[in-house]
């Protein structure tokens, strides 16, 4: 479990991860919703979170392996998320920034407890690949791409994650993983040579 409070997760009730929110706010503007929520407006933050939970917890799923940390970790993304908004100046979008959150506290609990994370068993990387990603139709390609990811360098890996399963541009992945932009498309680079020699040239 992560370090969140019970009372700390009352200030964020009623409807924190819940999907509970009301209907109108669904077509409000997310600039409007971030101010809102800035000035303490909890129904506000909590349509925020509904936007953007099932990305967040994808991306702690990809890094941790384990369904329950993931769930405890957004859980501390959003929380940090609701602590910071009214320093939040909107440089970048809502999503981005809590990407960034995410990836962070990822960091924070790896390094308290000094594992590296594997995918899990039942990770499927079509899930949220574009089309012309590196999953392909065929479940034994989609089985070898499971390991070779795994076998990536963290940095890598994130990388890897990032761009090519959760659909983030490059610029925002230099901003979540504070990083250059070179660096980022280096790295991009590099892991896709070394997936490309791990499958044995079956990668595009």
């Amino acid at each position: 479990m992560t370090n969140a409070s019970s009372d700390t997760l009352s200030i964020l009730e009623p409807g924190l991860l819940t999907g509970r929110e009301p209907l109108e706010l669904d077509a409000v503007a997310e600039p409007t919703l971030v101010l809102r929520a800035g000035r303490g407006d909890r129904v506000a933050f909590a349509e925020l979170v509904r936007r953007h939970q099932s990305k967040v917890r994808a991306l702690l799923l990809r890094l941790c392996a384990d369904r329950s940390l993931a769930d405890d970790l957004a859980q501390e993304v959003f929380l940090r998320a609701y602590r910071g908004l009214p320093a939040f100046e909107g440089r970048s979008s809502f999503g981005t920034w809590v990407y960034r959150i995410g990836y962070n506290v990822y960091l924070n609990h790896r390094t308290r407890t000094r594992s590296f994370a594997a995918l899990p068993e039942d990770y499927d990387v079509r899930a949220a690949a574009p089309d012309d990603a590196l999953s392909a139709p065929r479940a034994d390609l989609r089985r070898d791409l499971q390991a070779a990811i795994d076998e990536l360098p963290e940095r890598y890996r994130a990388v890897i994650v990032l761009y090519y399963l959760q659909e983030v541009s490059y610029p925002e992945i230099a901003e979540i993983l504070d990083l250059p932009l070179g660096t980022v498309k280096t790295h991009l680079h590099r892991a896709k040579r070394l997936l490309r020699q791990h499958m044995g040239g079956a990668l595009p």
